[in-house]
């Protein structure tokens, strides 16, 4: 398992950081889901925030690092407010999408869109961030 856990003892905030592979994505996605069932939010918010986080991670593991080698893959999540930010970052190297993804790729970043209620896609030479929010009404906050 990644060795990050909650940033601080406020269940408001998750934040973990382990090796790019895709049994991290799945671990770091249960995470995740624990941590939104934590925060009492309804079940279609808790669901589109782990397919969306995941659908971001599994982006970082196949996309932002070549192949053989391993990078970082970066999550937080944060309850503000009336809302949720969950944020996937890398280090490694935006690869623009080609025009035909091919029948089994270019699905991702639509799905993100369609989950979320805002997400932006930050690529730079140090990495790149996906930042997912969602507007939560009357949902219990933390602890």
């Amino acid at each position: 398992m990644c060795p990050a856990r909650y940033a601080t003892d406020v269940p408001a905030r998750l934040h973990l950081r382990c090796a790019a592979h895709a049994r991290h994505a799945t671990e770091l996605r249960g995470e995740l889901a624990e941590w939104s069932r934590g925060l009492g939010l309804p079940e279609q918010t808790r669901d589109a925030i782990a397919i969306a986080a995941y659908e971001a991670m599994a982006n970082v593991v196949t996309h932002a690092y070549p192949a053989g080698t391993t990078g970082v893959l970066e999550l937080r999540a944060d309850r503000q407010g009336d809302g949720v930010a969950v944020v996937v970052s890398d280090r490694g190297r935006w690869r623009t999408p080609p025009a035909d993804p091919g029948i089994l790729h270019g699905r991702g970043l639509p799905l993100i869109h369609a989950l979320s209620d805002h997400a932006e896609i930050r690529p730079a030479a140090a990495g790149t961030t996906v930042t997912l929010t969602w507007h939560v009404d009357g949902a219990a906050g933390p602890g």
